[in-house]
């Protein structure tokens, strides 16, 4: 594999980056399709815009070609009642399907962990599927533990 690049996208790359939700949301909709909807733009080029605005959305590229793309989110938690945080927020990682196992997730979550420290954040925080096996265990093989379960019940 060629070196990894991992920088900001453009707004004209937009629909390599749709294309890439896609996938991950197809899997979203095999898992809960009673909850998701098959749709064609998952990232809206307004949404693509307000995350470049605020520095979000990065892009791993392999021979100037889109492979992955990560969208980050930092919060302070100040309440009074608990220690001061400062989370970043993984709010989507994805990696196309034909470049999956080579190790771009990892490297992409190397990223955001130094991005992490430069912001002087205290956690990096993601939700996964529980689904999602593969991710589960490139998560934990790169040092994160389950924090907390969430429960649902439809009603």
């Amino acid at each position: 594999m060629e070196k990894l690049k991992i920088i900001q996208p453009t707004i004209d790359e937009w629909s390599k980056i749709n294309e890439l939700a896609k996938q991950v949301h197809k899997l979203h909709i095999n898992w809960n399709s009673d909850l998701f909807l098959d749709v064609e733009e998952v990232i809206s080029m307004e949404r693509l815009n307000k995350l470049l605005e605020t520095d979000s959305i990065y892009v791993a590229k392999v021979n100037g070609e889109i492979v992955g793309y990560i969208i980050i989110d930092i919060k302070e938690k100040d309440n009074g009642f608990m220690r001061y945080r400062k989370l970043l927020s993984i709010d989507t990682l994805c990696i196309d399907e034909d470049f999956r196992g080579q190790g771009i997730g990892t490297k992409i979550l190397e990223f955001a962990k130094n991005i992490a420290k430069e912001e002087n954040c205290t956690d990096m925080h993601l939700t996964v599927n529980p689904n999602n096996e593969n991710a589960i265990k490139v998560y934990e093989k790169f040092g994160m533990k389950v924090y907390n379960l969430s429960y649902m019940m439809k009603l």
